[in-house]
């Protein structure tokens, strides 16, 4: 039997009912064998409930073969069955499981949503992960990635700002500048995003420069073009040009060594340079 610090007192008025209780142990204890112990109903729609306030655990909710704890609110878009609101520092929610879940989400539309950064410490394994940004310190395991684009790029710090497709090559002082020669073995790589074809997957190397490029080391990319030496087809190998910043059909093996750009995936007749839809293949 709880003792009271002091006595119990009952206040009863027209529009409610006041219990108040002071005691060393459980002031106050609901029981029920088949429905509800406590039941709070508040008609005002900013009221609480139930209202609970502690130094310790302000609510507990303990089931052997239910729900601990159960919220649910019919009120709409942006209502909270169940919130928690962390000051100080605190956690807003947390879940501990000793061998099952530590926290469970399902929805029709969205299992769970994050607004700011997200930690994981351990694997990220599921079936359709999405997002447009985020940090991984930990392993990550995938049966299949997909990108949203179609190659494999790398930032490079670069002596200006350069348009998707441009050809380049180290310069002198060791940053990306277009290409002004042919069969220039200091050649690297496609300006990515050209044609439509956004970057799949870009390593993020944070260069020391005014100026970077996304460069494309691997996948399909559109590469500026010029046929005047030499019309390209498909399955033409491709290398640095005397037009700036242009690739052009590789006519003389012997000297495309160590400067191929890859290797055509469509046609560009005598004409004008124009986009031409590459395989990069760097040698």
């Amino acid at each position: 039997m709880t003792e009271f610090d002091e006595p119990v007192r009952v206040s009863v008025s027209d529009t409610s009912i006041a219990f108040e209780a002071k005691a060393n142990g459980t002031a106050v204890s609901g029981v029920s064998a088949q429905w509800h112990g406590v039941v709070g109903v508040s008609m005002h729609e900013s009221a609480q409930g139930v209202y609970a306030e502690a130094n310790g655990t302000a609510v507990l909710g303990k089931s052997k073969n239910w729900l601990g704890v159960y919220g649910e609110t019919t009120g709409g878009a942006g209502v909270d069955a169940v919130r928690g609101q962390g000051k100080g520092g605190a956690c807003g929610v947390a879940g501990h499981s000793e061998n099952g879940i530590g926290v469970y989400g399902k929805g029709p539309t969205l299992a769970g949503k994050f607004e700011g950064k997200v930690k994981i410490t351990g694997p990220l394994e599921g079936n359709q992960i999405e997002g447009q940004s985020g940090n991984f310190f930990g392993e990550v395991r995938a049966v299949r990635f997909t990108p949203t684009g179609a190659d494999y790029a790398e930032t490079f710090a670069a002596e200006g700002e350069f348009e998707p497709g441009t050809v380049l090559v180290i310069g002198d002082d060791g940053l990306m500048a277009p290409c002004d020669a042919q069969y220039d073995s200091r050649a690297t790589g496609v300006v990515s995003g050209a044609g439509g074809l956004t970057p799949g997957t870009v390593m993020e190397s944070n260069p020391d420069s005014a100026h970077h490029v996304t460069l494309a080391l691997a996948g399909q990319v559109y590469v500026k073009a010029d046929p005047q030496y030499g019309t390209i087809a498909a399955g033409d190998l491709l290398t640095t040009s005397p037009s700036e910043g242009c690739a052009m059909r590789v006519s003389d093996r012997g000297r495309a060594v160590g400067a191929i750009l890859g290797k055509a995936l469509s046609s560009l007749d005598d004409g004008e340079p124009g986009l031409l839809r590459m395989l990069v293949t760097p040698s």
